[in-house]
């Protein structure tokens, strides 16, 4: 059983979603999680909030129908030196920050520049997820990354959405199993993560852990099961 979900979007995110935090907090209740992040696109992202938002999260609950709330930031990479869209004074006061690749905040260049785009933006202390390394419109050089998110003690997200159906990042699924192979190698851990925008897909994994399942792959490397090692992982 998993105990939480460190990706997830609120109205905040200004796109997918009018439900709040609290509506995400009743649904991951009803689901059986103990914790979610609430982990809105950083402000380069159109419609989504400014800076004031993320700074007043330091003031909200942390707890709202029995489950725990983590309050973070999906953040966009702007450059390839790795440049993010908050300030250090805003990240250091939110649980964690997750680094991400979006159009157009962000433009596609080679496997090379994207990874050292990755590799700069992990640097900052609070990121510790870095979010669907598997887009095929930005590649990246896979065991470089992973190397790096060890180094770091940065965790790789499998991506729920980008393997379901409805995914717009492509065809992921050898990226995935990449990633993977790679994470166990260098036992580099991983986070599943639904990425939903509202409640409509809060817990749900079903097609990262049918891919999980098919490799086999070491249980002990999934922050998903423990709330307690996730805590202890994001505080290192």
């Amino acid at each position: 059983m998993f105990e939480l979900d460190p990706h997830i979007h609120s109205i905040a995110s200004g796109h997918g979603t009018y439900d709040t935090v609290a509506d995400l907090a009743k649904k991951a209740s009803s689901v059986g999680l103990k914790a979610i992040g609430i982990t809105d696109h950083g402000p380069a992202t159109m419609c989504s909030s400014r800076a004031s938002y993320f700074r007043s999260l330091t003031y909200a609950p942390k707890k709202r129908c029995g489950v725990t709330l983590f309050y973070g930031v999906e953040l966009n990479i702007m450059d390839k030196k790795g440049s993010v869209d908050l300030s250090d004074d805003i990240l250091e006061n939110l649980d964690y920050a997750i680094i991400s690749m979006h159009k157009p905040n962000y433009k596609s260049n080679s496997a090379e520049e994207n990874t050292f785009a990755y590799i700069n933006a992990m640097r900052h202390p609070h990121v510790k997820i870095v979010g669907h390394p598997e887009d095929v419109k930005f590649p990246i050089d896979f065991e470089a990354l992973i190397v790096a998110a060890k180094h770091f003690g940065v965790a790789i997200e499998i991506n729920n959405h980008s393997l379901s159906p409805e995914g717009y990042r492509g065809d992921v699924r050898k990226n995935v199993k990449t990633i993977l192979k790679l994470c166990e190698k260098h036992a580099c851990p991983v986070v599943l993560s639904s990425d939903s925008h509202g409640v409509q897909q809060v817990g749900n994994f079903e097609y990262a852990l049918e891919l999980i399942n098919g490799f086999n792959f070491p249980k002990e490397l999934i922050l998903n099961y423990s709330l307690e090692r996730f805590k202890s992982f994001i505080k290192k």
